[in-house]
């Protein structure tokens, strides 16, 4: 339920334009970038039977030695996996339990600069810290002041310099005796510090422009359909999203709107700085609007389908009713919801923003599909590769330290990197026909790389 929950929040505020937010003649003004990267090593895969074989690759991230971090999930279980610079095993780690050093309920993995990791575990409530190792160090709860800062991160990024991280909050859903409460988030980036001490100290660094309010609400979980209607307009479609990276000297690159005007801000009030280029979104017509309405009614379904078709076993007859009930409120209300959910007046042309360790910016575009945006409602792979499942219409743009355009690249070349290291190192996740996936890590070249 939590998770149908998070699935539509996202939808009711993405959005898909005429041309997928690109404008008219934009990609005959790009200057084309070959990609040409240089393969460094590749593990896992169909053959692989020991520790490098994966299941799900959910996070991918590199220290500043260039050891790459892989977070692997199975069913219930998370394991950390630690490469070297050659691609040999330098570290295995991660028991899911209840003690110091377990996993609870992993939200993020981050590696820290000097080496190990940082576990975001929303079941602890803690921030994890392990040693290049795997050998755990300590733990620093979440900061409890308000109910937006407590909210489960859903971006997250290391501090190039370490001893700090950077996070957004999501959408949150929870139920606790019989009532439900439902955040719809707000548009702040956080620091979080993670100097000595029991609680992260937890600060504003950077507010997002908010087309909408924040809003909460609680009602009874007997009738879920009742928050769709206390949450009001915190919902529109075509509302841009807040994605962000972090610079070396501990500033941010963000993008908060629908126009193409990418945001560095160096400390907390410090002037921001504005890179970008001349595109400009496409308007939002009635002939959109009706599109958008039926793609996100007809994922609605699907995903209801999907979630409640799997078998109720053993449980009993009363508690099947009960969470029948609850469902089909569930389901009047999001379908209420989205067939009566305000459009923002533009397309938002960004997806995606990344640095790199030498402080360059990759902006993704949205390609020309003019739905995607309703169709990655759900989420998207770590890192995706021009072989994999992911390759999709867009472009990346990638932008100097100094903020001047370099060029772009293709999507139907090279997608986003899952992660970014030094030296000019970037990692991919890729799959095959079965679902098992393959980490490649490549190198770009030196025109792109731009130092560092």
């Amino acid at each position: 339920m939590r998770l149908l929950c998070a699935v539509f929040i996202t939808l009711v505020a993405a959005c898909g334009g005429e041309t997928g937010g690109a404008p008219a003649g934009a990609p005959g003004e790009d200057r084309p970038l070959e990609v040409g990267f240089e393969e460094v090593y590749r593990i896992g895969g169909i053959e692989a039977e020991g520790w490098d074989a994966f299941t799900e690759i959910a996070e991918l991230d590199f220290d500043a030695r260039g050891h790459l971090y892989i977070r692997d999930d199975a069913a219930s279980s998370t394991r950390i996996v630690v490469l070297d610079g050659l691609g040999g095993l330098a570290a295995e780690f991660g028991r899911m339990g209840d003690g110091p050093g377990e996993l609870r309920q992993v939200g993020h993995m981050l590696a820290r600069p000097e080496g190990g990791v940082v576990i975001v575990d929303d079941g602890h409530r803690a921030y994890l810290l392990f040693g290049p190792d795997g050998s755990f160090e300590r733990a620093i709860r979440f900061a409890n002041t308000g109910a937006s800062q407590t909210a489960s991160a859903e971006r997250v990024r290391a501090a190039r310099e370490g001893g700090a991280l950077f996070l957004t909050r999501g959408a949150a859903a929870s139920f606790s005796g019989g009532e439900a409460t439902v955040a719809a988030g707000d548009r702040t980036i956080y620091r979080v510090s993670l100097d000595e001490g029991e609680e992260a100290a937890t600060a504003p660094f950077a507010e997002g422009w908010e087309a909408r309010p924040e809003r909460q609400a609680t009602f009874e979980a007997a009738d879920p359909s009742d928050m769709f209607g206390a949450l009001g307009d915190a919902f529109a479609y075509c509302e841009p999203g807040l994605v962000f990276d972090v610079l070396p000297g501990g500033a941010v690159a963000y993008s908060d709107s629908s126009a193409y005007a990418v945001k560095i801000q160096t400390a907390v009030g410090a002037p921001v700085r504005v890179v970008g280029r001349p595109l400009h979104p496409e308007p939002v017509t009635e002939r959109l609007r009706e599109r958008v309405r039926t793609r996100a009614l007809e994922a609605l379904e699907s995903s209801i389908e999907e979630q409640f078709a799997s078998p109720t076993g053993d449980v009993p007859e009363a508690l099947r009713e009960q969470m029948g009930a609850m469902l089909e409120g569930m389901m009047a209300g999001l379908r209420d919801m989205l067939e009566n959910a305000s459009f923002m007046p533009e397309v938002p042309l960004v997806r995606d923003l990344r640095t790199t360790w030498a402080g360059s910016i990759w902006v993704q575009r949205w390609g020309s599909d003019p739905l995607a945006q309703i169709q990655l409602a759900g989420g998207e792979p770590a890192g995706g590769g021009p072989e994999g499942d992911g390759a999709a219409d867009g472009w990346i743009d990638v932008f100097a330290p100094e903020g001047g355009y370099v060029g772009t690249f293709s999507l139907e070349e090279t997608l986003m990197p899952g992660a970014f290291g030094p030296g000019g190192l970037v990692a991919y996740v890729e799959t095959d026909e079965f679902d098992v996936p393959t980490v490649i890590v490549k190198r770009l070249p030196e025109a792109v790389r731009l130092t560092g």
